[in-house]
């Protein structure tokens, strides 16, 4: 391996890897191209989040509503459509949450 075959994906998940009882314990970011900030919200977790100035789209998974939005967008400066980009990390989303139904506890 080679610092060449270091390439970024497109996307990296995030979390608080501490856990402490606050707010924080239960908010998900995916890191697009590492310059675009998603946050994603579990709307059963996080009720009455006003999104103001926020670029955002509400997913659905068996029966779950999630809201995939951005704490920082830069999908401009890559030449990205803001909207498709949510749509790629949601199916990015929706994958692990596919894999983490099948893990074992």
């Amino acid at each position: 391996m080679t610092i060449e075959d270091l390439i970024l994906p497109e996307f990296i998940f995030g979390e608080f890897p501490i856990k402490d009882d606050s707010f924080n314990d239960q908010r998900q970011f995916i890191i697009h191209k590492g310059t675009s900030l998603i946050e994603v919200l579990a709307q059963d977790e996080f009720t009455n989040v006003v999104f103001d100035d926020k670029t955002g789209k509400q997913y659905s998974y068996f029966g779950e509503d999630f809201t995939l939005f951005y704490q920082t967008n830069n999908t401009a400066a890559s030449g990205q459509n803001e909207m498709e980009v949510l749509d790629r990390a949601w199916e990015w989303y929706r994958e692990y949450l596919i894999w983490e139904d099948t893990q074992e506890d």
